[in-house]
């Protein structure tokens, strides 16, 4: 018997997921999981990704999911001083992601105290007034900034009207005000669940008989596609600051390839912000976000207030050229080939593979082989990717330069 399938015999006291040999993955009462074997790694990351986050906070209690994975992660952390293993929790607006790194001789051990202060152990309530309290000095330092307003009129953009999804994950002061241990409890034994959720071990691991992660068959696509919005908006907001922040978001189908979507932001961030950088630009981030609708391609820019109006003319002209006519036939293999090699990069720290195997599992039900899906990518499926694009929504927060042609006027 291998160490690991020893391992997996102990059942409940690791993960309490009795974690079964598996050929690549499974799904079963604990939810989905999979292992991802890498012989010469050294160390073991396991992710345990709930979907449930910021947008299931209760009316009023806005910020619980935040304050609640800073106190586990407090908690994990007190328990696990004794070894060389790391935990983190982090919340995103319709999941939380809890992580763990450890050496491969003490993993078991030290997930087995991690699963227990997870999901079992009463909260400290002296962490969650600790942890509150310094959650509410960083939001009334934070009070009137003016990215802090960006991002939320942001988050309103790409959403519904009074949509959960686009509130506060930290929440607010009156609603953190409110918020007690009680009410911490209360949300964790309704939202994190296994059985909901999607596990992943990465890393010198080798299930009985020896496997290695590998795609399913893809799952039927939904009819029709959703998507998170069909019409586009522009919001401008005139302020006093030295610098222009902007958005522009296209919603995508929701059956769109999950890797397809990855290469054209791929593309679109290596146009934008190329080596050296463009000098009238501060910072550059293409994203896919997901909301409750769908996901969304996202292009997010601080620039000289000067060069607001080109930026987003650039930024505008680029989708519609990749949606105009396909790259040449000589060129796309090389941009194929950068985008393979930086994403295979990105997953080199095997917590990073774990995070993105349990994102695959909770949204498409199987876990995606990048080295082979990459390659399979051609000139066609990006132009028909591109096509799929709706119509965008921009926000721009800076400046008002006036009338004067100089930049952006609003």
């Amino acid at each position: 018997m291998t160490r690991l399938a020893a391992v997996l015999a102990l059942g409940p006291t690791i993960l309490g997921l009795a974690l079964a040999p598996v050929s690549a993955q499974e799904a079963d009462a604990h939810g989905s999981h999979a292992v991802s074997s890498h012989a010469h790694g050294t160390v073991v990351a396991l992710a345990l990704r709930i979907p449930a986050g910021s947008q299931d906070d209760a009316p009023g209690l806005e910020g619980t999911a935040w304050l609640l994975a800073r106190v586990l992660e407090d908690q994990v952390a007190r328990a696990l001083e004794s070894t060389a293993a790391v935990f983190t929790a982090s919340v995103e607006r319709a999941s939380t992601v809890f992580t763990l790194v450890a050496d491969p001789t003490e993993w078991e051990e030290a997930w087995n105290a991690t699963d227990s202060l997870l999901l079992h152990a009463p909260l400290d309530p002296g962490l969650v007034e600790r942890h509150r309290s310094r959650l509410l000095e960083n939001l009334a330092f934070e009070a009137d900034s003016p990215y802090r307003e960006f991002e939320d009129v942001a988050a309103a953009l790409l959403t519904e009207p009074g949509s959960p999804w686009a509130r506060p994950p930290r929440g607010t002061s009156t609603s953190l005000a409110a918020l007690g241990t009680a009410d911490l409890e209360r949300y964790r034994a309704r939202y994190h669940r296994r059985d909901a959720g999607a596990w992943a071990v990465v890393g010198p691991v080798v299930p009985d008989p020896p496997a290695v992660v590998t795609p399913s068959a893809p799952p039927a696509p939904p009819a029709p596609a959703d998507m998170a919005w069909v019409t586009g908006d522009r919001v401008d907001l005139a302020r006093d600051v030295t610098s222009t922040w902007m958005m522009v978001a296209y919603p995508a189908p929701s059956d769109l390839p999950r890797t397809c979507l990855e290469l054209v932001a791929h593309l679109l961030e290596e146009d934008l912000d190329p080596t050296p950088p463009a000098p009238d630009r501060y910072s550059v981030d293409v994203r896919i976000e997901e909301t409750r609708r769908g996901p969304v391609l996202l292009v997010e820019a601080s620039v000289v207030p000067e060069a607001a109006a080109d930026w987003e003319a650039r930024i505008l002209g680029l989708v519609e050229n990749m949606a105009t006519e396909p790259l040449a036939d000589d060129f796309f293999p090389w941009r194929r080939r950068r985008f393979r090699a930086e994403r295979l990069l990105a997953e080199s720290p095997p917590e990073a593979e774990a995070r993105r195997i349990t994102a695959d599992l909770l949204r498409d039900g199987r876990v995606r082989d990048l080295g082979v899906e990459i390659w399979e990518l051609d000139a066609r499926t990006l132009l028909e990717t591109s096509r799929s694009l709706g119509p965008p929504r921009i926000l721009v927060l800076g400046p008002d330069l006036g009338q004067d042609g100089s930049g952006a006027s609003w």
